[in-house]
Parts: structure tokens; sequence; C-alpha cells
């Protein structure tokens, strides 16, 4: 999915000529327009203003405005690679990531796109801090100048693929300053709207490189990174500074959501995760199933979570406990969104209505 091929072959002076299979670049590549869009798999989606926006697979954003029965329109896209998640700050300005490092702007509710990053540019900024987190444990004597020169030689071999590694999660504060995060330790900010975008990885905690999965922003200053090896990361400064903190599980953590009062985190298995002060501690909630958990959103006063059979589960109690309130029904699905007193579900297929017991 992350290249199209175009195979080509010609005659030449009388003879066969296989020529070898040309490879177009997904970034210099827009999303085809297609009929069938609404159908195919997506996989995060946010509201702009009253728009619903949803990306997904091959480069295709849809937007749809009014209620679950109006009709999807595919936005232009100046890329075809899969894109992972979307956010937007108001009406008009939202952001997408995905594949191959790309981050994706738009100014008009999500009817058009432009490129603001990739992942040339990401390997660019992460060498840099590699090298100079060389050059700090030489300085500093001990035992980090090992893991400085394995981090470095990582990043050196993956940049040889070229920009092949993905972003996998989106936020912004307002318009102007926005955050994206993303597998083998990315992590950039933005104070420009998402024009120019620099390295935090310096000042995160993960010599091993791992995963980045989704970001969020609470009161203040506040930012939480969900991550691979259950860990939190937590920034009191709006990223200048993080702490990485154990929630005492060693799995995948793929969403971070707020609720006003506490923090939580869910991910593989259906781990769930609570915070009361601010993401310094974190308890588990006990789980309602084994499946893992792709989504969540506040409706109302309740908690939602997504799992990736479909199913739902719901708190009234902040998320110290959780009832399930929709069955699985067996489709594939990677993110959810409260909307008007109906959640949304992305994944194969597109995006469907799910209604909840009890749900008016």
């Amino acid at each position: 999915m992350n290249k199209v091929l175009i195979q080509a072959g010609a005659a030449l002076l009388g003879a066969l000529v296989v020529l070898p299979a040309v490879a177009r670049d997904p970034l210099q590549t827009p999303a085809r327009m297609s009929a069938r869009a609404p159908k195919a798999m997506l996989t995060a989606m946010a509201l702009a203003g009253q728009r619903t926006v949803a990306v997904g697979e091959r480069g295709i954003i849809l937007v749809r405005d009014g209620n679950e029965k109006a009709a999807w329109a595919q936005a232009k896209v100046p890329v075809s690679v899969t894109l992972t998640d979307v956010t937007f700050a108001n009406g008009r300005d939202g952001w997408a990531v995905g594949h191959d490092g790309v981050i994706l702007s738009t100014n008009d509710g999500g009817a058009q796109w432009t490129t603001r990053f990739d992942g040339n540019k990401a390997n660019t900024l992460m060498l840099a801090d590699a090298k100079a987190a060389v050059a700090k444990a030489q300085a500093a004597g001990g035992d980090t100048l090992m893991d400085a020169e394995n981090a470095l030689g990582d990043i050196e071999a993956a940049a040889k693929f070229g920009p092949s590694r993905p972003l996998l999660g989106v936020w912004f504060r307002d318009a102007k300053t926005g955050y994206a995060v993303g597998a083998y330790g990315q992590a950039f900010r933005t104070t420009d709207g998402g024009i120019n975008w620099t390295s935090m990885g310096a000042g995160l905690p993960n010599p091993e490189g791992l995963h980045y999965n989704a970001i969020a922003g609470g009161p203040g200053n506040l930012l939480a990174i969900a991550g691979e090896g259950g860990y939190i990361y937590r920034s009191l400064d709006g990223g200048n500074a993080w702490q990485r903190i154990e929630t005492g599980y060693s799995g995948q953590l793929y969403g971070i959501l707020f609720t006003g009062r506490s923090m939580l985190a869910y991910g593989f298995g259906g781990h769930v995760f609570r915070s009361e002060d601010g993401g310094a501690t974190w308890r588990e909630t006990p789980a309602v199933t084994k499946k893992s958990l792709v989504g969540g959103a506040l409706r109302g006063t309740s908690i939602v979570l997504a799992a990736q059979d479909g199913a739902l589960l719901q708190s009234d109690d902040d998320g110290a406990s959780f009832r399930l309130v929709r069955q699985g029904d067996a489709v594939a699905t990677a993110g959810m969104l409260a909307l008007n007193g109906t959640v949304l579900l992305s994944g194969v297929g597109g995006v469907r209505a799910a209604k909840l017991e009890g749900a008016q």
C-alpha cells in the first residue's frame, strides 16, 4: 500500500524488452478520486465545526455536512499514502498525518489539503537529534554513549530507505500550536499552524525509539503521549520537557483522553488506565473486553470507548468503571467519533453509525 507500481513493457527493434517496474512516489501522487471512496478503509474522524471529516487508505479524505444520512464528498488530497489521524482546531483549520511521515493541512474545513511535512524532513530532524545526543553523551561519559550511538545507527539505516516511517497521532491546541507523533520515537511540534515543524525527540526519554501512538492535551500546557511498552509521556510545559511514566503494563497504548476531571489511556487487549493527578500516577480500570480499544470520546457526561470489533464501552463515573453498551459486529474498526447523540465508527467499509443501548 505504501508504493504504487506501474508495470511497463515495450517492443524495441522487433525484440521484446521488459522494462523494470517504475515506482510512483505516493508523496507526489494525488489521491485518486473515486465514487467508491466512502467504502474504503477509513482510519480516523474529526469534527470541523458541524462537518464530519474522515481519513483513510490511499490518501482518501471525505467530508460530510449534516447527519449520518448525508452524502460524503471526497476532498482533493496531494498524496496517496494511508492517513492515520486527523484533527481540527476550529471549523476551518485542520491537519492530517499518515504514512511516509506526511503532514497535511487544510484551511477550508477539509475540502482541499496541502502537504506541509514528510518523512524526508522527519529523517533530517531525527538525524540532527541523534547526532546531538551522541555529542552530549561523549561529553558526559558513562554508559549512555553506546545507547546514543546505537540510536544514531538505527536512524541512519532507516534514512537510507527514504520517508518510510509513519506518523500515527496529531493534536492541535489552537490554530497555531500543534503536535504530531509516530513510529520509532518521532515527535514534532509547530507554532505557525503547521507550515514549519521542529523535533521534540531530544527532550523525550525514549532511548529505545519506541512507538508513539497518540497525543492529546489537557489544561494549561499539559500534554500526554500514549505509546509502546505501556508508557505515558507527560509534559507540563507544552513539549519542552518530558517525563516517561510507567503504567505497570508493557503492551501497546493506542489512545489518550482528557475527561475534564481525569486522564484515560487505553489500548491492546482491552486495557484501560486512569489518572486522577494529571498523569503522574496510573491505576488500571477493570477490563470489560479483551479486544483492543482503538478510539475514545466524551458523550455528554459519559465516556465511550470503541473496540476493534465495533463493541462500545461506556463509563458514567469518569472512567472508574465501564460497561458494554454495544456488542461487536465483527467489522474491523479503527476509530470513533461522538456526533449529535450518535457514535460513528470508522474502519473497513467506511463509516457506520452505532446505537448505544438506552440511547434516545
